[in-house]
Formats: C-alpha cells, structure tokens, sequence
C-alpha cells in the first residue's frame, strides 16, 4: 500500500522519531513488501522506510527464525524477512545502505535504511553501471557469512531442483545476496549499492554472480556469451568448480520455471532466459 493508506498511528510514530516534518515518495519495485517509501528531511537527509503488518496472532504460533529447522516454510512470513534483514545488516558490505532503526506501531513493523540519492541500475550492452556491479559482487564474494547470524544455505534455497551428489558441492561460507535484479542495486555516488537484503543466505562466493549473469541475460538483453565475459570481470569467478556451476545454474532455471507455472509475473521469459544462460554455462564447463 501507499504511505499515505498508512495508519495514522503508524504514520504519527515515524514523525516522532524523525522529529522533523518529512515528505514520503512510495518506491516503484517494492511489491514484496507492505508498504516502502523514501522520506525526505528538510536538511536534504533521505530515509528508505520499508514495513510488514505483524502476524495474525488469532492464527497457530510459528516457528521462528531461531529455532526453526526449515526455511521459507509455510510458517515463514514477511516479518521474519525483516529480522532476517535488520539482524545481517552489520555485516553487509560498504555497498549496503546501514539500518537507522526500527519501530513497532498499531500492528506495524518499520525497518529504516540511510537513504540513497540514485538509480535502479540498467544491465544492457555498453551500460556504465555494469562495471561498477561487478566491483560490488567482488566486493561481497570476499565477505564470510557471520556466525551471529542463523541463515539459510544455498541448498536450502536450491537444493530441491538439485541431486544430492550436489549438496557438497554447494557448500560454502561466503556471504549470498541472492537476488541480483537489477531493481535491488542503486547506483549513486559513482558506486553500486546491493540493497533488499531479505533473502541473504550462505554459499559459495561466485554464486551472487552466476545469478547475475543471468539477469544479464533476462533483464539486460545480453547474449549467455557477453554475460559470461562479464561474469569473468568479477574476481573469484574462475575458482567455481564446473560441476557446481553447471547444477546451481540448472537449478535457478528450474526454480524459475515453477515461478512460471505458478504464474509469477514475468517467471516465463526468465526461465528462458535462465535456460539459455545454464546451457551457456555447461558449454564452457
């Protein structure tokens, strides 16, 4: 919803912690999230606020992100996305916009981001943004997944599409995006910013830009073979062992083409997309 279908109530908290008057413009990509929107203070101080309704308390108690044994289960919610964000936020690379802080108001939570002054970043052919991408996944191949922190693993997120001879293949330790969309970077300040940090997890470094490679396909227009050649701009890229790249990449094809059965919008054409990319994959592996 918009912010202005806020609750007052919701509405008058955000003002008393801002204590200054704001304007709010409601973000364009944020369908996954209940209300998001960019406040602007008088100083020129930009705010990104993103929220959930809290759970339906009527209903059976879930389990939580602590002690549960599954992911993205039928207990999982869009306020446990928000834990899972504010919790990995102190480890992310200096790509990640900090959180500011968090409210709970009438049936609301409202997770708080330093503002970007920017743009969603463009993968065509010849794009300026696409070096400056690939100097951000570097970046975060480089960073270990914190202890501190229980997240899901790559073969929680993949391993359904995936035999089992996989799993150890897929294994690792590297800190994981997972959603390399071109609507969760913003370009601002001559760098790329890796936001929407909902769905982190644990795996191998060079797996955020296998994932990329093929939305450089899906949304940027790229051949597999130019998005390969960008893929190679990315340090680590080299050291993935041919076999898990070749099922990873599988896997994301598959997983999107039961988005597509399931009607996701725009699942279709990124599933073929994906499986262009996967077969480019497994021709040079």
């Amino acid at each position: 919803m918009g912010w202005a279908q806020l609750p007052g109530g919701v509405v008058h908290a955000v003002g008393e912690k801002l204590t200054v008057p704001y304007t709010a413009v409601d973000a364009q990509h944020a369908a996954a999230s209940g209300v998001a929107a960019l406040l602007t203070l008088p100083s020129g101080a930009m705010v990104f606020v993103k929220g959930q309704r809290e759970r339906d308390l009527s209903g059976p108690v879930p389990a939580t992100a602590a002690d549960d044994t599954t992911w993205w289960g039928p207990d999982w919610s869009p306020v446990d996305e928000l834990d899972l964000e504010e919790a990995i936020n102190p480890y992310l690379p200096t790509s990640a916009p900090r959180v500011l802080w968090r409210i709970h108001a009438h049936g609301w939570y409202l997770l708080a981001f330093e503002g970007l002054v920017g743009r969603d970043a463009e993968y065509t052919p010849g794009s300026p943004d696409l070096q400056p991408v690939a100097e951000a996944l570097a970046e975060l191949a480089a960073v270990t997944a914190p202890s501190a922190v229980r997240l899901p693993t790559a073969w929680d997120r993949w391993g359904y599409y995936c035999t089992t001879a996989d799993q150890e293949r897929l294994t690792g330790t590297g800190l994981l995006h997972t959603d390399p969309a071109s609507t969760n970077i913003i370009m601002g300040s001559g760098r790329a910013h890796f936001v929407d940090w909902s769905w982190p997890a644990v795996g191998l470094p060079w797996m955020d830009t296998a994932l990329w490679g093929m939305r450089l396909v899906s949304t940027g227009g790229h051949t597999p073979e130019q998005a390969w050649d960008w893929a190679a701009h990315v340090a680590g890229w080299d050291t993935a062992d041919p076999r898990a790249l070749v099922a990873f990449t599988r896997a994301e094809a598959r997983r999107w083409h039961d988005l597509a059965v399931d009607q996701v919008p725009s699942a279709a054409s990124i599933s073929e997309a994906a499986d262009a990319w996967a077969d480019a994959v497994a021709g040079r592996s």
